[in-house]
This record gives structure tokens, sequence and C-alpha cells, in this order.
């Protein structure tokens, strides 16, 4: 792996962090905190977005917020990954069609990052985040980019949660049943009020080593947060969080994810199955649409002797 430029990285956690906390902006002395920076790099980095356009600075104030060419950057990265737009466009559908959350969620670096919402969540069910949201792609979290990952990944992705052997062992079985029944199941501890402590540390310090061991340990210490239907009957009634189904690029690599926000009640195994085989085909819409093919598919387009 290339050795990471101090002031390339400076500048990509700069921007992380004012697109994870839009609805403010912040001086540079919370920001130097926020990302443990001296306040002359932080200065200096600084300057040079604001001189690109990419960042504002409020003289009054004397706080920086996301500039305009930032916007004209969204654009063209939407034009760029077309796949984006297919999976707002199926988000937009769901929500109609289902009266519920739907979310898109993709993997940025070591991250999985919220792209979009549609809907809103059920009474008294909690949001699943707003666009910039980032959380660590450690297990469990981001099961759904997983399922379909190559082993090398996946062991990397367990490794980071530094998981006891039973705990992985499991992990790496749930993967098993979501790669064949199609879409994830997290269950609503991996939202609990500790869980989401430990997030919000993280995001408030994202490059704080102990934020992050901090997170993996309650993480460690919380049970059924991915839930394996394998051993349950239809009739059985569960409480999820989220479901959540893969879109796939022409490589067979799940780039983006759809999800549903649980509605904060107990329904039956079947109904969960029900909206995670509709999520599956509204996910598979979005990939043909870029055309994408799940792992073992032949490529579209492609001579089939």
């Amino acid at each position: 792996m290339a050795r990471a430029a101090p002031a390339a990285t400076r500048a990509a956690n700069i921007l992380a962090f004012l697109t994870a906390n839009p609805l403010r902006g912040f001086r540079i002395s919370e920001l130097a905190e926020h990302l443990g920076m001296n306040l002359a790099s932080a200065h200096a980095t600084l300057a040079v977005l604001c001189d690109s356009g990419f960042l504002l600075r409020d003289p009054v104030h004397r706080t920086y917020v996301l500039g305009p060419a930032l916007a004209v950057t969204g654009f063209a990265a939407l034009e760029e990954h077309p796949a984006i737009a297919a999976a707002m466009e199926q988000a937009a559908l769901l929500a109609e069609e289902l009266g519920a959350e739907i979310g898109v969620t993709a993997i940025a670096g070591r991250d999985v990052i919220f792209v979009a919402r549609r809907g809103a969540p059920a009474a008294r069910a909690a949001s699943i985040g707003y666009p910039g949201d980032r959380s660590p792609l450690l297990a469990p979290i981001g099961a759904i980019f997983m399922a379909w990952a190559d082993d090398d990944a996946v062991t990397e992705w367990l490794d980071r949660a530094e998981l006891p052997a039973r705990l992985a062992d499991s992990y790496r079985a749930i993967l098993g049943e979501i790669r064949t029944r199609g879409f994830s199941v997290p269950m609503p501890p991996i939202g609990s009020p500790a869980v989401q402590d430990a997030m919000t540390r993280v995001r408030s310090e994202p490059t704080d080593p102990d934020a992050e061991h901090h997170l993996t340990d309650v993480l460690q210490h919380t049970d059924e947060m991915l839930v394996s239907l394998d051993h349950l009957t239809g009739a059985d009634e569960i409480v999820f969080k989220t479901i959540a189904a893969p879109i796939f690029d022409p490589l067979g690599r799940v780039l983006l994810s759809l999800s549903i926000t649980g509605p904060d009640r107990a329904v039956t195994v079947d109904e969960v199955l029900r909206l995670g085989h509709r999520l599956a085909q509204s996910a598979a819409v979005a990939t043909r649409h870029v055309r994408g093919r799940a792992p073992g598919e032949q490529p579209i387009g492609s001579a089939v002797s």
C-alpha cells in the first residue's frame, strides 16, 4: 500500500468531517481538536481548500463550511456513477410503496457512508442516518458489503473488530446465509444506546484510535446484532433494525446497498422475508440499470457459448 501523504490525509479528513457535520460551521481550533491536528497544519490545509473553493470561511464567526466547488464535484460524481441515481430512484419508489424509510449506502475507503434516504421511518422508529454519515467498516457493520467479498477482505473486516474466534466464526456463517438469502437483517442492538454513544465518539474524533477501539469493545459485548433466520419459523416474530440488499457493479462487487428501516415493533419472519425479497428486487433493478451482475452471473452483453 502506498504511503499516505500527511497533507492529503489532513485535507481528506477535514472534508469528510465537514460532510458528516453539515449543519454548522467549525472554527479552526475545533477542527484541530476533532481531527488531531496542530493549528499550523490545520491552518495551511484550510487555506488551500478555501483557495480551491472546496471550503468557505465565515470572516465574522471564523468558521469553515463546505464550499460550492464541492457541489460541482458531487454532480460530476453522480454522472460518473449512475448507479447512485438508479439506487435513489428505486429508494423513492419503495418508500412510497411501503411507507417506510429507504436508505442508500456505499463503501468509502475503510468506512460505510450513508449516501441518501427517501421516505421517513415509522412512528417511534429511529432514522438510520443522514447523508454524509460514516461508520467504520468493522464487523458486524457493513455485513451486506462483506457477504460477497473475497476471503482476505472478510478477514480484515473481522480482524479490525478484534473479535474472539467464536464470534468471528458466527459472523462468517451469517455472511453465508446473507449470500444465499440475498439480504441481511441487522437487529436493534446494532443501534443500541451504548453502540450509538461509541459511534458518536468515533464520528466526533475520527482520527483517534482509542475511539475506534472503544467501539470495537462495545460491539464485542453487544449480542444479536445480525440475525440468523435459518433457525426461525415463518410465524416467529422479531424486531429488526434494517433489511439491506446489495447493488452490484459490472465486476460483481457490491457497489451500493438499499435498506429498509424497521418499524420498531415485532413482525413475523414471513413478513421480514417478504420485505427482504421485495427490497432485493429493487436492488436487482438498479444493478441491471448499470449493467452490473451478481458474482457468478454472466456479464450483460457477453457471448454465451
